[in-house]
């Protein structure tokens, strides 16, 4: 049978199987995975396996056997082996603040969007593991798969994927195929498509300040001390003013010495983008009324893409509860992410920020480094990547096509070690990743098995 003969028969299994298709999800998406504290997860990573070995697979644990990486592989005598790179925790839920159960994945109709799956996980990004799974089912049911798979799923991502680069490496010999693809939702609210060829690197610490000789109470007291003792918190808010100005521009030495300039490919790249570029929508997108910056254009695009950042993702010391209570706490923590691209590396980060610190007096705060990776780039001319780009035109799709992204993945083990182009994406919408109300849209989730069948067929021609 032809090849786009058979992907027609594909899409049509799809549409043919779709109910059962999205009720698998929602199972899915029911079972809890929760890296940061180890709920569900080996349950998880079970299911994971019997998906692989339900498409004619085999699958074995590796990394840490408490969050396994499942590490799986369909041999069907092809020349070509494309790697599939997934997660399959998820952010911890506040449940309260959530309209249904984050683990209930019940079918909402969203304003502007229909049928959507409410659930942890859906979009970011076990919605779309269980859409791959269900893709090849389609495939298998219909023919064969068209090319050899290996599967590295990890269940570790939010927390920084501390065992996922000593697998790699560890397996480094076996990692061989054309390149590696993370499929995930990439339709934004306007059913516009972005797809990103890079990716910053990120270190995320925590902060303690705690009393010391330099001051602070030895334990809490009432906020009437501070009128002779100083405050931790003051300490630490002094200490984090310190690293930016006004402008969150970073104010730490040398911090932008190996800030890599732009290439002639990217800036080629970015005039391109900036042509359909809507800094409105995109700011809309992000939940925001207007942008940090006064620039506009392609120089905002670059300061956003390129520049490092230090953001705090929380502060917390003392009371916080309703009411009053008057109090002169004895410790603050704060947590802190940085990211950044080419050609810096977290290692060169992490001594700056602590070198700052000690240069200005604050050597008595602790920095403790929670995880890190670096940064990873793909070639836009690269074939792999032209047959990603071909796959969304046959779906009637004309991607804008974004030389970096600011979120963080830890690419670079293929992209730097295995030195393989790295790709992400499909059709489909979803949204409010980390926060409450997690969602995909039920239509969006058949498109994205369409465009996954489409994708690898293409790649087997």
């Amino acid at each position: 049978m032809a090849l786009a003969e058979t992907l027609k028969k594909v899409h049509q299994n799809i549409d043919e199987n779709f109910p059962a298709h999205l009720e698998r999800c929602r199972e899915f998406l029911r079972q809890k995975s929760i890296s940061s504290t180890g709920e569900g997860i080996q349950e998880t990573a079970q299911i994971v396996r019997d998906l692989i070995a339900e498409i004619g697979g085999s699958a074995q644990y590796c990394g840490d056997e408490k969050f396994p990486i499942v590490y799986g592989k369909v041999d069907t005598r092809n020349p070509k082996t494309l790697i599939i790179y997934g997660m399959y925790d998820v952010q911890p839920v506040e449940e309260h603040k959530w309209s249904s159960p984050p683990f209930g994945a019940e079918i909402k109709n969203l304003p502007n969007l229909g049928p959507c799956v409410i659930a942890r996980g859906a979009v970011n990004s076990k919605g779309a593991l269980v859409g791959l799974f269900n893709a090849l089912r389609s495939i298998k049911e219909v023919d064969h798969l068209p090319l050899n798979l290996i599967f590295t799923i990890e269940g570790e991502e939010e927390i920084g994927s501390p065992h996922f680069e000593p697998f790699i490496r560890e397996h480094k010999d076996e990692l061989q195929g054309i390149g590696v693809v993370d499929f995930d939702f990439s339709e934004d609210s306007r059913r516009k498509i972005t797809f990103h060829l890079g990716l910053k690197g990120i270190v995320y610490l925590d902060l303690n300040c705690r009393s010391s000789k330099k001051g602070g109470p030895t334990e809490s007291v009432h906020s009437a001390a501070s009128a002779w003792i100083s405050s931790p918190v003051w300490r630490l808010i002094h200490a984090l003013s310190t690293w930016v100005d006004e402008t969150e521009t970073i104010t730490i030495d040398g911090f932008y010495d190996n800030v890599a300039p732009v290439s002639h490919s990217d800036m080629n790249l970015l005039e391109k983008l900036i042509e359909t570029f809507d800094e409105k929508a995109f700011l809309k997108e992000m939940k925001s009324l207007s942008y940090k910056y006064k620039i506009r254009g392609i120089e905002l695009l670059k300061k956003g893409l390129y520049l490092p950042i230090i953001n705090i993702d929380g502060i917390h010391a003392g009371y916080t509860g309703k009411g009053t209570k008057t109090v002169l706490p004895r410790s603050a923590r704060a947590k802190i992410d940085i990211r950044f691209g080419p050609n810096m590396e977290p290692e060169e980060v992490i001594e700056k920020i602590k070198k700052h610190l000690l240069r200005y007096g604050y050597d008595d705060i602790e920095v403790i480094v929670r995880d890190n990776y670096t940064w990873s780039k793909t070639d836009v001319h690269e074939e792999f990547v032209q047959k990603f780009v071909g796959a969304y035109h046959q779906h009637g799709k004309n991607p804008e096509i974004w030389p970096m992204a600011t979120w963080a993945a830890p690419y670079f083990v293929f992209s730097r070690i295995l030195r393989l182009p790295v790709v992400s994406g499909g059709l489909g919408h979803g949204g409010r990743q980390h926060s409450p109300d997690e969602f995909f849209t039920v239509e969006g989730l058949r498109e994205f098995e369409k465009f996954v069948a489409t994708f690898l067929f293409a790649v087997a021609e």
